[in-house]
């Protein structure tokens, strides 16, 4: 029950801010809205930091804290790739975003690290204030970082007004729509690997906390050397690669099932970590290419909520076919099923040649 509610608390506020976070996005500075995304997330830190250094430590307190992060979060992801093409060359988006998914990536390294040390020398709400404290360095940057504002040239409509035209852009545009349900099914079906990776260690392999950290820190290290990877190419059709990297994480995931050896199983789980990012940056810089600026922050916004609707759902999906089929085999069915679709974007890439 802790954990459904935990699960609600960060998902659904997320997902009913996007609807206005885009909108908000496109027609004023996405700079001070991803400054107010983040004041949010800090604050909320905070204030749950001080209640439980004062001794109020209900678990009602963090769930509270979770929804309000997810109201940051809501307001700051979207937007930040949407933010990313008004301040960066449009030939430099490819290596921005593989340095932005390494940056993500070292800090799901470290993090855990970081606080099982701290936690060792100070209680946790005393921990808690060093997220407050990099939120407040990263609102310093962006308080100094300047750029050519791009706003929506109509101030006056509705904010429902222009959510909906957002998803009739999708509409719109048939290149876009079917790439974004591309990625939609892919985030769909990823979402059992991401999820169920440390249920089959636990079941296949060993039920060591070693084990399962070994699981997470190499997928984790994985995506970071896909982010160096693909920083270091220069040209390529992002279509093409989309489809290359799909096929190669499909067939990864397959291999994870089909592993018996734990640093077998492990070597799998590394380059499947490092196929993601590739994968990832290809679709974001296609997206960030062929969006009219001025409707990027809805276009983020809704593929924001999209995917996160997706990812939920496929958690709840699978999570159920997991107790009727062994997690191995669910975990090759679900990677033939994302290399299958990376014929999909293959033929995508035919058509369009972008």
């Amino acid at each position: 029950m802790a954990l459904a509610i935990s699960i609600v608390c960060t998902y659904m506020p997320q997902i009913v801010i996007s609807m206005f976070s885009g909108t908000w996005g496109d027609k004023f500075n996405k700079k001070n809205l991803i400054i107010i995304g983040d004041t949010i997330t800090g604050i909320s830190t905070l204030i749950l930091a001080i209640l439980f250094i004062n001794g109020f430590d209900s678990l009602y307190l963090l769930y509270g804290a979770c929804a309000l992060r997810s109201v940051g979060s809501g307001i700051q992801t979207p937007l930040e790739h949407a933010f990313l093409p008004l301040i960066c060359p449009e030939e430099k988006l490819t290596k921005i975003n593989g340095i932005y998914a390494t940056a993500s990536s070292a800090i799901n390294i470290l993090s855990p690290a970081m606080a099982g040390v701290l936690l060792n020398v100070m209680d946790f709400g005393h921990t808690l204030f060093i997220d407050c404290i990099t939120a407040l360095l990263a609102i310093i940057v962006l308080l100094k970082l300047k750029y050519k504002n791009t706003i929506s040239s109509n101030k006056d409509t509705s904010t429902l007004s222009d959510f909906l035209e957002g998803v009739k852009y999708f509409k719109q545009h048939i290149f876009l729509g079917r790439l974004i349900l591309f990625y939609l099914l892919f985030y769909f079906f990823m979402s059992a690997p991401a999820f169920l990776t440390p249920v089959l260690v636990n079941l296949k392999f060993s039920s060591s906390v070693n084990a399962l950290a070994i699981n997470e820190f190499v997928w984790s290290l994985g995506t970071m050397l896909g982010g160096i990877l693909i920083c270091s190419f220069k040209e390529f059709n992002k279509l093409k690669f989309m489809a290359i990297s799909a096929l190669l994480f499909g067939g990864f995931i397959c291999l994870l099932g089909a592993s018996n050896i734990f640093s077998i199983y492990i070597l799998f789980m590394l380059c499947s970590g490092i196929s993601l990012p590739l994968f990832n940056t290809s679709n974001t810089v296609l997206i960030q290419e062929n969006v009219k600026k001025e409707m990027l922050g809805r276009v983020f916004a809704n593929l924001n909520i999209l995917s996160t609707i997706s990812t939920t759902i496929g958690i709840t999906v699978f999570g159920i076919i997991g107790n009727t089929i062994s997690v191995d085999i669910l975990l090759i069915l679900v990677g033939a099923f994302i290399a299958i679709l990376s014929i999909w974007i293959w033929k995508i890439y035919r058509e369009n040649k972008v």
